[in-house]
């Protein structure tokens, strides 16, 4: 006997699938919204580390011409941690400050006393940024994967 309709058990199991649709739907939007903006936030993050390195390769090249180069490396060192702690937090700042595996020969176009320890300190600087940079750009490829 066939009936005209749906019975009750059939609009029963109807409803459960487009609840689950709907769920799954919803779930599927939320993860993609939170994923694109971790996206944007890494991408933003390397477009800080990557002026931050350009910045300290300007000024490491500004050295050799300043006559007070501890006064332009202090200001590179306060751009560097402002921009650190507000992008990273203070633990990525840390990080760059206590970078100390970079061994550093000194060129001969350096004479002072200064110019040694301002150059020395930029490179073990830009070293940190650069691996700060890797790991950024193994975090966004790691998300779009």
């Amino acid at each position: 006997m066939t009936t005209v309709g749906s019975s009750g058990s059939d609009v029963l199991l109807g409803v459960v699938a487009v609840t689950l649709l709907v769920v799954t739907y919803g779930q599927w939007l939320y993860r993609s919204r939170r994923l694109r903006r971790l996206q944007e936030r890494v991408r933003s993050r390397l477009a800080v580390v990557r002026e931050l390195i350009a910045d300290g390769e300007r000024t490491l090249a500004a050295y050799a011409n300043a006559s007070d180069p501890l006064s332009v490396h202090g200001r590179f060192l306060q751009r560097c941690d402002s921009s650190l702690r507000e992008q990273f937090g203070d633990s990525f700042a840390r990080r760059i400050d206590a970078h100390s595996e970079f061994e550093w020969i000194q060129p001969a176009n350096l004479i002072s006393d200064e110019q040694v320890f301002v150059g020395y300190d930029t490179k073990r600087r830009l070293e940190g940024l650069r691996d700060l940079l890797w790991e950024a750009l193994k975090d966004l490829g790691a998300l779009e994967e």
